[in-house]
């Protein structure tokens, strides 16, 4: 699964035809059957200097990117969310509700965190965290229709906050419309 987001987010470039459809990934795993549906990545956050630099002062980078991922196996389907972000120094996380999303109803709610170990990016000197986010139906319907706000995420000894601007929001509501409807889920019939 890890090599599949990988290639979304190094072959497709960051979403930023907010009101189009744009599938990264569409396709049948010929071992196993497995079918794959992921958005491209959506922006998040702040541009963030990173602790790569050069003459011109440190690399600007994003604060993160947000891939909608839908898989298909049998009669196991699952929606999941995976949130990609930069940070300065190596954290420990577990498995847990360790994300929270304030979303545009005022409610806060937290969701499933599967985090893969970090990833030392060399391009940016920070280490990479991958959280994928395991939505249950009721929170994929819940986010065609409302916008994320601000994203948390809690580490063992720390917490990361994402304001997430009104564009950004729109986008990710988009992308679960999209993969909503590519996988026939959404409008709700």
């Amino acid at each position: 699964m890890k090599k599949w987001l990988i290639l979304v987010a190094s072959i497709f470039i960051t979403h930023n035809a907010y009101s189009q459809c744009q599938i990264g990934i569409n396709e049948v795993d010929e071992f196993d059957s497995t079918r794959v549906v992921a958005t491209i990545p959506v922006s998040i956050g702040y541009m963030i200097p990173s602790r790569y630099e050069d003459e011109n002062g440190p690399k600007m980078i994003e604060e993160g990117k947000i891939i909608i991922l839908y898989t298909e196996q049998d009669s196991i389907n699952a929606f999941m969310m995976t949130i990609v972000v930069p940070e300065h120094k190596y954290l420990k996380i577990k498995n847990g509700f360790n994300v929270l999303l304030k979303l545009s109803s005022g409610r806060v709610e937290a969701i499933y965190d599967v985090p893969d170990k970090s990833e030392f990016d060399r391009s940016i000197n920070m280490h990479s965290y991958q959280h994928t986010c395991v939505l249950t139906f009721n929170m994929f319907y819940r986010l065609t229709q409302e916008t994320i706000e601000k994203i948390r995420i809690n580490y063992e000894n720390s917490r990361r906050t994402i304001s997430v601007s009104k564009e950004q929001g729109e986008a990710i509501k988009e992308a679960f419309q999209c993969i909503g409807t590519v996988t026939k889920y959404y409008p709700r019939s």
